[in-house]
């Protein structure tokens, strides 16, 4: 894939971020809410509760910033993500596909991140992701 013509975007001129909320075991009520954790696999569920008072929206990609710093995973549907995970919520019409496409992008940053360095909410607001652009400089979702 030719990257030649792909420009430089912060996080936070592309998406509103946003942490998720810390529920203890002992206060989690087992049902039907994906509950998202920074793990990597299962598309980051690791739990199914009935808690509803954190509930991000579907369409939306969650990214874990501490445990398996950097996987990315879209969210079709609502979900309740614990705290050691940032939840994008784009500022563009998202899609299936564009979510899944900019999931790979994201994971590809992994490196830069780990246990000692995590990629907290306040650090991807100031990074940056590469992306197609249009001829007047603006993201190309097509």
């Amino acid at each position: 894939m030719n990257t030649e013509n792909w420009k430089w975007f912060r996080y936070d001129e592309i998406f509103e971020i946003k942490k998720g909320s810390r529920l203890t075991t002992a206060d989690m009520e087992f049902g039907k809410i994906r509950y998202i954790g920074a793990i990597d696999s299962n598309n980051g569920v690791s739990n199914y509760i009935a808690n509803n008072e954190h509930i991000h929206s579907g369409n939306t990609i969650s990214v874990s910033y501490n445990g398996s710093v950097g996987y990315a995973y879209y969210q079709e549907k609502p979900f309740w993500a614990t705290d050691d995970v940032n939840v994008l919520y784009p500022r563009f019409h998202l899609n299936k596909y564009i979510a899944l496409f900019l999931c790979t992008i994201i994971e590809r940053e992994q490196y830069r991140y780990n246990y000692g360095r995590k990629w907290t909410k306040e650090l991807m607001e100031r990074s940056l992701i590469k992306l197609p652009s249009t001829t007047d400089e603006q993201p190309d979702w097509q």
